[in-house]
């Protein structure tokens, strides 16, 4: 088996940001503490991405992406609408589980206004719409399905925000929390959908 090869310099700078981002804030995270983390010069940075939106794009495109996939694989494999629905939204939580700063980079983006909310609704666009198109083919209304996706998203954007919050001040929330909330978030969207 061949050796995985090593990030690219484009790809380490977009890992990078995109923890910067969601752990600091977009303001908070200058090109020159990026550089210093990953062990280049700020006009490598430069180099790949114009400035500092140009990046903040850049990364919104690279988070979605990886969304992406995630999405249309649970949508895919699924059966029916109920087994969709939970594809769907367990797919989140798993993401939202192991890739945090995904999700806290959606919220940060939301955060700060357009223009980069605007870049993120539009880089989101194709995946909800693939989303209801799957739950389309299941029976599910078009306009009824996106409003569910798009608030159940917002709702587990909350959840994990919440639970950086109670990490943040000591608070280890605990596994039965955690699947209350997964249940109650499933009923909400199934309820809606019904």
């Amino acid at each position: 088996m061949a050796p995985a090869s090593a990030p690219s310099t484009r790809e380490r700078i977009l890992a990078a940001a995109l923890a910067g981002f969601a752990q600091r804030g977009v303001e908070a995270t200058s090109l020159d503490s990026l550089a210093a983390e990953i062990g280049v010069r700020k006009q490598t940075i430069l180099y790949h991405f114009r400035s500092k939106d140009d990046l903040l794009r850049s990364v919104i495109g690279h988070a979605t992406d990886e969304l992406g996939l995630v999405l249309s694989a649970a949508a895919v494999r699924a059966g029916d609408r109920n087994a969709r629905l939970t594809a769907i939204v367990d797919a989140v939580f798993r993401l939202g589980a192991r890739r945090p700063e995904l999700l806290a980079l959606l919220r940060e983006v939301s955060r700060l206004g357009p223009p980069a909310s605007g870049d993120l609704a539009a880089a989101i666009e194709p995946l909800v719409a693939q989303a209801v198109s799957a739950l389309e083919t299941v029976g599910l209304d078009r306009a009824r399905s996106r409003r569910v996706l798009l608030t159940a998203g917002a709702k587990v954007i909350g959840m994990a925000t919440e639970v950086e919050v109670l990490r943040d001040l000591g608070v280890e929330p605990d596994l039965p929390s955690l699947r209350r909330r997964h249940r109650e978030l499933l009923g909400y969207v199934r309820a809606e959908l019904a």
